[in-house]
């Protein structure tokens, strides 16, 4: 029972940080940065500079094709269902073999939730703010991006590296020694 108390507060953790630094970057982005101009933070590798994304991901926006399309509530809708989904996987997945996937699913909610808190403000998009340029493609730039992509980004990361071959291998507790080894020190009969 204690380790499913733990899964939620890491759930509710994750997103109550990921969304108040996402939110406060933001903020700071919205009152310092002029839309479009570029301000230097490490040379020209890493820039600030201020944009509001109507789509989604590299910019996606269903309202470039389709006139009058309603980009807002339906990327309001969508992340609801998105997050509403994150959550169910989250409750069922085991808590022992798919740390990594707890964490990446916290994350990934976090991201979610960052970035449905700026349409639900009624912002003209999603601000986004970091841009990074390594001078090479396809990095030169990479899309604009905030706090709550990165979340995104870090916590699919951490589900694939779960899903890896070879990780899924249940791990032994510390009192369980292999099988023919002696457990020293921990209690258990020699």
């Amino acid at each position: 029972m204690k380790s499913f108390r733990n899964r939620w507060v890491v759930l509710a953790g994750a997103v109550a940080v990921g969304v108040m630094a996402d939110f406060a970057s933001k903020l700071a982005a919205v009152r310092s940065l002029t839309p479009g101009a570029l301000r230097p933070f490490l040379g020209n590798t890493i820039q600030w500079t201020l944009i509001f994304n109507r789509g989604a991901i590299f910019s996606f926006d269903p309202g470039d094709w389709i006139r009058g399309f309603p980009t807002a509530p339906f990327f309001i809708v969508l992340t609801v269902v998105e997050l509403m989904v994150v959550v169910w996987f989250y409750g069922r997945m085991d808590v022992k073999r798919n740390r990594f996937s707890l964490l990446g699913l916290a994350l990934v909610a976090a991201g979610a939730a960052g970035n449905l808190v700026d349409r639900l403000l009624g912002r003209p998009g999603v601000v986004d703010f970091i841009r990074v340029d390594l001078g090479f493609p396809p990095f030169d730039p990479w899309p604009i991006f905030n706090v709550a992509d990165i979340c995104i980004t870090l916590g699919v990361a951490l589900v694939l590296l779960d899903s890896a071959p070879g990780h899924d291998a249940p791990h032994p507790r510390q009192s369980d020694p292999p099988h023919g080894h002696r457990s020293i020190g921990t209690g258990g009969s020699q």
